[in-house]
């Protein structure tokens, strides 16, 4: 399997390294890949340099220090960048969308749609996108101007909303739910803050047409008017998912339609946009202003989940084990043992230049606590394979537990 493994992805980084070239040589915006997959045996640095390469994307600075990718990561979490890791539990519904039991209402059993964190970084991408392309109709953001127009409820009992003939008073705000009284009578409504939320997106009330719409409607118009951009310009951003550990998950049942929908020409902005509707109803694109960075342990059995349609869309990026890289102790020692690995099971198998790196790094503690156990889980505990190993690298192991003998 390792060698089919390896001749695999050599091929599919000899052709992102051609796409680099040609990038490189016509003078194009920096050669980030929408979609890319950092792959290789553990403790390679392939989760740390998802944050060198989310910097990257969202600065537009191809030479940028760690340190100062480390802020930019931290500053533009949870807004610009989102950072998930994936597990054999993790489904469409954490992703996408799904319908959730409402633990918050007490008084009855019901269910709420919820958005997962895929959808909600493509739909802050996505209106960007389209704020920056025309920005008359750009809006500030939904929950800003909304904590602005109930701001009053802080110092006052009610907020008086407007109407043609009359008006209604809001008493009260909860997690999801506006409560009203009319001008007349004591009974108490409810206005529901994602209905709001949706209309003030779309910038008009084409859900609520009769019922509750003559209380919603002046209440929108107001959050419209707060919200206006006063047509400044937008300026356009990438945004950076990470999927730590992509091939723990069952891809073709979370990814559901992103696997089409995340390739170059069917984004928002490219050749043939494809617009799909969700099981909810709602419709759904992916942005053009949206990467995808995945890590991938060459070594984790749950590998062979990775089809075929999922590979085709991401770029791989090969991570491997460097003994030349600065803070690398015992650099001898970590080559020959991949040496002797490498022999044995492939490159998939062997030892991460991580292992041997840290302000409290000691060989023994590495070879006794990381670096023995990680072998006999390789080698099915077979002992004698792995004090084979350790020889080859002129270190010699023995007792029980395996230990390192100094």
């Amino acid at each position: 399997m390792g060698g089919q493994f390896d001749r695999f992805f050599q091929s599919a980084q000899n052709q992102s390294l051609d796409l680099i070239s040609k990038n490189d040589a016509t003078n194009d915006e920096p050669p980030f890949p929408l979609n890319q997959i950092l792959y290789g045996p553990p403790g390679t640095g392939k989760t740390y340099n998802t944050v060198l390469e989310a910097a990257k994307i969202v600065t537009g600075k191809v030479n940028i220090s760690y340190s100062d990718a480390l802020k930019v990561f931290n500053d533009n979490l949870n807004n610009q960048i989102e950072f998930i890791t994936f597990h054999q539990n993790y489904s469409y519904e954490d992703f996408i969308q799904g319908i959730r039991p409402d633990t918050e209402n007490g008084k009855e059993l019901s269910f709420e749609k919820k958005d997962g964190v895929f959808k909600k970084i493509a739909d802050r991408a996505l209106k960007n996108t389209t704020d920056s392309e025309k920005p008359e109709t750009a809006k500030k953001d939904f929950d800003a101007v909304f904590q602005n127009f109930i701001l009053p409820l802080i110092e006052e009992d009610e907020i008086e909303v407007k109407m043609k003939k009359t008006s209604f008073y809001i008493t009260q705000i909860s997690e999801k739910s506006i409560e009203f009284r009319k001008n007349q009578g004591d009974s108490q409504h409810t206005l529901s803050i994602n209905t709001l939320l949706k209309m003030y997106n779309d910038g008009i009330n084409e859900i609520i047409l009769g019922g509750l719409q003559p209380y919603y409607n002046p209440i929108l118009q107001v959050l419209l008017e707060k919200g206006k951009s006063q047509f400044t310009p937008v300026e356009k951003k990438n945004f950076v998912i990470i999927i730590d550990e992509i091939n723990r998950a069952n891809i073709s049942r979370v990814f559901g339609e992103l696997i089409t929908l995340i390739e170059e020409d069917k984004r928002y902005g490219g050749k043939i946009p494809m617009r799909v509707t969700l099981p909810s109803g709602d419709p759904f694109i992916v942005p053009s202003n949206l990467y995808i960075i995945g890590t991938m342990n060459t070594a984790d059995k749950s590998i062979a989940l990775l089809d075929i349609a999922l590979r085709r869309r991401f770029e791989f990026v090969p991570k491997y084990p460097d003994p030349t890289v600065e803070g690398v102790y015992d650099s001898v020692v970590l080559s020959l043992l991949n040496k002797a690995i490498q022999s044995r099971k492939g490159y998939d198998f062997t030892i991460g230049h991580a292992y041997f790196m840290g302000d409290d790094y000691k060989l023994e503690n590495t070879v006794n606590k990381k670096v023995i156990p990680l072998l006999l889980e390789y080698f099915m505990n077979n002992e004698e394979e792995v004090i084979k190993i350790f020889k080859e690298a002129n270190i010699n192991i023995g007792g029980w537990p395996l230990k390192m003998i100094v």
